[in-house]
């Protein structure tokens, strides 16, 4: 059985990136629109992985082939610093308790294990968590059961460290598109030869049996996810003012966006900028993680192994 273990919606809020947060979500998929593509494209299960969020997920848990998820933003308390652990297979009390939690990751990682949450760390060669050290992951590693290492949005050298890393440290090998428009949706995935159900395969993926699998990301598929970015806008809010024609924001919206379009072709070039970001961060941290990993006790004595 194969599912694509990273996906998101319009329940995962507004954009994370400035100044987009203020206009933009961070995906327009719904959890229908991810439920039909994901199948569509081969997958046995799907869920979804909402940013610190379950709703999206819930609105299709009614469904046997359907897993909880979600992405959790697992923060450091005294630095500006988080990483993001998919958790799988969870319920709303146990969502509830994790969202009070992950504001200090020295408290959320020892819950997760003594409740017996299945979690991986995502994109872990990625700078989009902040400026993660090999100290960082060290004091993390212990408690998760996996790595996020085939990323759809991720670069395949960033892919390899992940796979590197999980190879070193022993952990489970999961993919996932990370799909926050409707191209990546089912593109990559985690397969558990011979699951039969959803709980074969959660029973698989604990014994370690999963095999990850699909495509990488990279500058064209980023190009493409911000056309389509640039359109799910747009029609949101043609929708908005359409519909609601006493709310002015619709209008705005869509008139700003309008006028912007000129400007999106001079935004492609924000990719470039983006993984040449991401190249250095990939081999800085490498370096760390061979010639000078620091004290994992130092940062997170709570953690550290």
């Amino acid at each position: 059985m194969r599912l694509d273990a990273h996906v998101h919606t319009t329940h995962s809020g507004k954009a994370s990136v400035f100044p987009f947060n203020y206009f933009m979500r961070e995906s327009y998929n719904t959890p229908e629109s991810v439920y039909a593509t994901a199948r569509k494209r081969g997958m046995d299960l799907v869920t979804i992985t909402d940013h610190d969020q379950i709703s999206g997920a819930l609105a299709l848990g009614d469904r046997d082939d359907v897993i909880i998820g979600c992405e959790i933003t697992a923060e450091w308390p005294d630095i500006d610093l988080c990483v993001h652990i998919n958790a799988f297979d969870i319920t709303p009390a146990q969502h509830d308790e994790i969202q009070r939690l992950r504001v200090d990751v020295g408290q959320l990682m020892p819950y997760l294990h003594q409740q017996g949450i299945y979690c991986s760390l995502n994109h872990v060669a990625s700078g989009i968590n902040g400026p993660l050290t090999a100290a960082h992951l060290a004091s993390v590693l212990p408690w998760v059961d996996g790595l996020e290492v085939i990323n759809g949005t991720r670069q395949p050298s960033q892919n390899r460290t992940a796979m590197c890393l999980a190879t070193a440290a022993g952990k489970h090998m999961l993919g996932g598109g990370d799909a926050h428009t409707g191209r990546g949706i089912g593109l990559t995935w985690t397969e558990v030869p011979g699951a039969r159900t959803r709980a074969e395969f959660m029973t698989g993926l604990r014994a370690g049996r999963g095999i990850a699998g699909g495509a990488h990301g990279g500058v064209r598929t980023m190009m493409s996810d911000m056309w389509r970015f640039t359109g799910n806008f747009l029609a949101e809010s043609l929708t908005t003012a359409t519909t609601s024609p006493s709310d002015w924001r619709g209008y705005a919206c869509t008139f700003g966006g309008v006028l912007s379009l000129p400007a999106v072709p001079v935004l492609m070039a924000a990719p470039f900028v983006h993984f040449l970001h991401e190249q250095r961060f990939n081999r800085d941290l490498l370096y760390d993680l061979i010639a000078r990993p620091e004290s994992a006790a130092r940062l997170a004595p709570g953690l550290a192994a």
